[in-house]
């Protein structure tokens, strides 16, 4: 899976967010920290913090870490992780995880909420 560099790819692209089964919705995520990868560069890193405030998560923290971000999440560190940023179509095949809630939210400012 490779990620596009280039300012206007990141418009097509969502964010995979997997986050623990008590998590309902992205504005449960206000005031949490979030693991992300440390291969997504810091424009990345911005639009995802301004793709996650548009769906309700009013303030979160992204963090990078060593370890990867699902890792983070599993071991409790965070309380979601970005694990990746893909096409719409890509993120419409991401395959459901036992135990975890996953979120699309689009990079792109659309009127429709994220996709639970």
């Amino acid at each position: 899976m490779s990620v596009p560099t280039l300012d206007a790819s990141l418009d097509a692209l969502v964010a995979v967010l997997v986050a623990g089964p008590d998590v309902k919705s992205i504005s449960e995520l206000t005031g949490k920290i979030i693991a992300i990868d440390d291969r997504y560069s810091e424009l990345s890193i911005g639009r995802v913090r301004t793709a996650m405030m548009a769906a309700g998560a009013l303030e979160v923290q992204l963090s990078k870490g060593q370890t990867t971000a699902i890792n983070r999440l599993v071991s409790k560190e965070v309380s979601a992780a970005v694990v990746g940023l893909v096409s719409a179509s890509a993120a419409d095949s991401f395959p459901e995880l036992a135990r975890y809630k996953i979120f699309q939210i689009p990079l792109k400012s659309r009127s429709s909420p994220a996709k639970p």
